[in-house]
């Protein structure tokens, strides 16, 4: 019989491993992982005299830094989203539409995404992350050989959705594929 309130934790929240776990399932070396927690670029947790890292905080770090996402860090995750922005601003009623979906699909299933701005940096964060969907977001309207160039760069073999604040996609359906 326990002595205490039942506590009910999602998988993230049990997902943890060693640093030793860590930096093999990232194949680098255990010194060159350790600088990394120096650093503090991957955040740790200290419990009896071990060092653990929640797998979630890793896959944050690598797809921060455009390091490729090993799949044994997948297990339980849906979808991997990559939003491109081509423009400097997004309108607020698409980038609103973006947040309300994701923060409802956060509740119901994992997804992991991602945002960078359209240039030289798109085809590193592509193979670095390797996502299920991209998602082009544009300011006005949709520029048919940007789309084309993206797809261009992935083979064809992810699918690539426009948005703009006049041809907006439904996100959460798209998501839930």
């Amino acid at each position: 019989m326990s002595n205490g309130p039942s506590i009910t934790r999602s998988c993230d929240d049990l997902e943890y491993l060693d640093l030793e776990q860590a930096a093999a399932i990232c194949a680098v070396s255990d010194e060159r992982f350790n600088k990394w927690v120096e650093k503090g670029v991957v955040p740790i947790i200290s419990l009896k005299n071990s060092k653990l890292i929640r797998s979630y905080d890793l896959i944050q770090h690598l797809i921060r830094h455009n390091i490729p996402v090993p799949d044994r860090l997948l297990q339980g995750i849906n979808k991997k989203i990559l939003f491109i922005l081509n423009g400097e601003e997004l309108p607020q009623s698409v980038a609103a539409e973006i947040v309300q979906t994701l923060f409802r699909l956060k509740r119901q299933t994992a997804h992991i995404f991602d945002f960078v701005h359209f240039g030289e940096h798109v085809e590193l964060k592509i193979i670095a992350l390797c996502p299920d969907i991209i998602v082009l977001l544009t300011e006005d309207v949709v520029d048919p050989e940007l789309e084309q160039s993206i797809r261009k760069m992935v083979n064809d073999a992810i699918p690539v959705y426009s948005m703009t604040a006049n041809r907006t996609v439904d996100l959460e359906t798209l998501f839930s594929e």
